[in-house]
């Protein structure tokens, strides 16, 4: 295998998302599609759109889910009249999703952390399927794509990355440049170079 985390997650999720009841023919909305599902979402509970921007709402969603946060517990650390409103449109955005048998970019990585943790057996085969593990500009990694690294490593710990805190360049996308200042720490026979 070799791609970008979103495509080896799809791949992972067509072939043993039904085990977390997703099915192998989802949907994958892009940002045009999540952006109507906010504006549909925002309709119906009738939102301003003037006031909350779906853009924003998408955007705080997005950082929601790359830190794993559900919407339940999104509703409980919201503050703010902008994210205690992204906290009420987040659900419904998620009943959107399910309707349409879709998953938004986020999801794809979340859901396969989800499904991972969940199911010994899959994970035990994605780990034999991931026996060594290469990574590019590890420290734009956010946390959903660092518990998944965590989740495919087998017990070999075949891991390699590149990557330099000093070049972090997306701590607006939820980037944690903090993964690869970790990394010795989590895996502390690595040669460093």
């Amino acid at each position: 295998f070799m791609g970008t985390f979103h495509g080896i997650c799809v791949r992972l999720l067509r072939q043993d998302g039904e085990h977390a009841g997703i099915p192998k023919n989802f949907v994958i909305f892009d940002e045009g599609d999540r952006l109507n599902a906010i504006k549909q979402a925002c309709k119906s509970m009738m939102i301003d759109e003037k006031s909350y921007p779906p853009r924003t709402i998408g955007s705080i969603i997005s950082n929601a889910k790359n830190e794993m946060i559900t919407p339940s517990e999104y509703t409980g650390v919201a503050s703010g009249p902008t994210q205690k409103t992204a906290a009420q449109i987040y659900p419904s955005y998620e009943r959107i999703l399910k309707e349409a048998g879709a998953l938004d970019f986020d999801d794809l990585i979340n859901k396969s952390v989800k499904l991972l943790v969940s199911n010994s057996e899959i994970r035990k085969k994605w780990q034999q399927q991931f026996r060594y593990i290469m990574i590019d500009e590890y420290q734009d990694t956010n946390a959903a794509q660092y518990k998944l690294i965590k989740l495919l490593i087998n017990s070999d710990n075949n891991i390699a990355v590149v990557g330099d805190d000093w070049q972090s360049i997306y701590s607006w996308r939820g980037a944690d440049f903090r993964n690869i200042l970790n990394f010795e720490k989590d895996y502390p026979n690595a040669t460093i170079i």
